[in-house]
């Protein structure tokens, strides 16, 4: 099958979604698909308000035979970027994945709005989080968190060694991880980058946005961000504490947290393919 993947941001770019997809377009092409990746790497569009979207959608436009020669079209999140398209060619499917909501201002309208449409438009959904259903009003036709590789031949643990890894902003539970070590007189690194960059150097090293495998290789414990860096460090023999600043971010770990099986990225890969083929 052609496979057009639509996506904000996507490898080599560092974050969950790109990791997310890189994953599952190296499974898909061992297979014999065939897979495309748009993203803001090709379309470089300005990031204005409204003028951003329109360049969006002629940039599309003018490429429409990716989209006309795909067999299956699969947006991550942004919806909106294809909606002309669903009207302009109706009779072609098009599949969605919602990985999360907006952390830095989750509960707006418009955003909420956005993505119920796109799930009441697509010809089949996937929610990153049972979560998601209760906050966005959707239904999915499947539900993931992220695939798991567990790692041969673990390196020992340096004891005592922590790692955060994510952005460094308020809506990761950041502050009260930084309390934490406050508390405790405990140094850490922090493998991403954001505003509380500054604050995070008053009890560690800062990476930047970088490569974390080498640090799971070697860190007793893991503060994650979100599922895929929770995943990540679980395969690499870490453990895991969790921090959050809401109610919004305690139910989004809770749930992983009750998880009694982990799906390998095979599993997830297989989920694509039957809400495909259904």
């Amino acid at each position: 099958m052609k496979i057009l993947f639509i996506t904000r941001r996507s490898f080599p770019l560092i974050g969950g979604v790109e990791s997310h997809l890189k994953k599952i377009s190296e499974r898909l092409r061992k297979i014999g698909h065939n897979v495309t990746i748009i993203s803001e790497n090709d379309i470089k569009y300005p990031h204005i308000k409204f003028v951003g979207l329109i360049y969006i959608w002629i940039w599309l436009f003018k490429k429409r035979k990716l989209i006309l020669d795909a067999d299956i079209i699969h947006i991550h999140d942004v919806f909106i970027w294809y909606l002309p398209f669903k009207f302009l060619f109706p009779k072609k499917k098009v599949y969605l994945t919602i990985h999360g909501l907006e952390w830095g201002n989750p509960f707006n309208k418009i955003s909420l709005l956005q993505k119920r449409m796109a799930v009441l438009l697509s010809s089949g959904s996937i929610g990153v989080g049972k979560f998601l259903e209760k906050y966005i009003g959707s239904r999915f036709d499947q539900i993931i968190y992220g695939g798991i590789e567990y790692k041969k031949n673990l390196k020992p643990k340096i004891k005592g060694s922590i790692i955060f890894v994510g952005r460094l902003e308020k809506d990761t539970g950041l502050l009260e991880f930084l309390k934490y070590l406050k508390i405790n007189n405990y140094k850490a690194k922090f493998i991403g980058d954001g505003l509380l960059r500054k604050s995070c150097e008053k009890f560690g090293i800062v990476y930047g946005f970088t490569n974390p495998t080498p640090f799971y290789e070697n860190a007793e414990t893991v503060v994650p961000s979100g599922y895929l860096t929770y995943f990540e460090a679980k395969g690499y023999g870490c453990k895991i504490k969790t921090f959050y600043g809401n109610k919004l971010k305690k139910e989004y770990w809770e749930e992983i947290l009750h998880l009694k099986k982990f799906d390998t990225w095979d599993d997830i890969t297989n989920i694509y393919l039957k809400l495909w083929e259904s």
